[in-house]
């Protein structure tokens, strides 16, 4: 079992011994550790003949309005499973956790596998991971981050709203600037501090840092003709922090936890709206901003 620790909480993964850990699991490279604390969770990889063998009959819904799809099944005893695919036609893998809570296995085809084992990893820690850092105000956040004098500057958004574009105005224009992370980071409160840190998850960018630093700023962009920065009311702040973040959203008591994780960080972090181009002026305009 290969042991990695991401903002703090341990988990393990474990690869069958015909394929390369270093090829399939290379973003975890700077999280590897040899001893770990007691594991948030561990999953395994399992090659299956055929998927379908293990997929359940009861789709629940399938969620995302682009890749990858996640798919919801309903076992025979009423619990869970859950899939993740490139198309909506079937899942490409399936994700299984033991009633325990214990164990966790993401199957996938062995004639697919070479294809596929990177991508169902991948989505299966992710999916795990914010299952079970959930109670310890830790969220995964959909986002891009840019690191900038020693503090941390998230950039929010739908699919397509410029977030990577945004950060990479801010590395050429802004002086002391690296990106922390284009696409899953992770946030926790701890006492009265927002930190933010790099994660083994960045999207089509790799940049896979085991970096942290302190959430100066919260930025929701749009695309507009012109460039505007507004800071947000609390109530407003929470509608923009909230649907960015990774949840069991069926499960009462998660989101429970998650509301109390949002709330107590957009009170310790301002929130902005910047409406914008995708120019050196939004990016000089948000930074004059965010970061008084």
């Amino acid at each position: 079992m290969h042991k990695y620790i991401v903002a703090g909480h341990a988990f393990g993964i474990t690869i069958p011994e015909s394929m390369s850990a270093q090829q399939l699991l290379k973003p975890y490279e700077p999280f590897i550790v040899d001893e770990a604390p007691q594991s948030l969770f561990d999953l395994r990889l399992e090659l299956v003949d055929s998927l379908r063998s293990v997929v359940p009959s009861k789709v629940v819904r399938c969620l995302n309005d682009e890749p990858p799809y996640f798919w919801i099944f309903e076992e025979e005893d009423g619990s869970y499973s859950f899939g993740f695919s490139y198309t909506k036609a079937h899942p490409d893998c399936l994700v299984k956790v033991s009633s325990a809570f214990n164990e966790s296995v993401v199957y996938v085809s062995s004639a697919a596998a070479d294809r596929l084992a990177e991508f169902a990893i991948s989505n299966a820690v992710m999916l795990l991971y914010a299952f079970f850092s959930a109670p310890y105000d830790t969220m995964m956040v959909h986002a891009s981050v840019i690191a900038h004098g020693g503090q941390g500057y998230m950039f929010l958004g739908k699919s397509g709203t410029g977030k990577s574009t945004h950060s990479r105005l801010w590395l050429n224009h802004i002086e002391d600037t690296e990106l922390l992370n284009d696409d899953n980071p992770v946030v926790r409160v701890h006492g009265d501090e927002v930190i933010v840190y790099g994660t083994p998850w960045s999207g089509k960018t790799p940049c896979y840092k085991n970096i942290q630093v302190p959430v100066k700023a919260v930025v929701r962009l749009s695309q507009a003709p012109y460039n505007k920065i507004a800071r947000l009311s609390p109530l407003n702040s929470f509608a923009s922090l909230m649907p960015a973040c990774s949840c069991k959203r069926w499960d009462s008591e998660a989101m429970v936890m998650l509301h109390k994780a949002v709330e107590k960080t957009i009170s310790l972090v301002p929130c902005y709206h910047l409406e914008c181009l995708p120019d050196e002026a939004a990016a000089v305009l948000c930074h004059s901003t965010v970061s008084e």
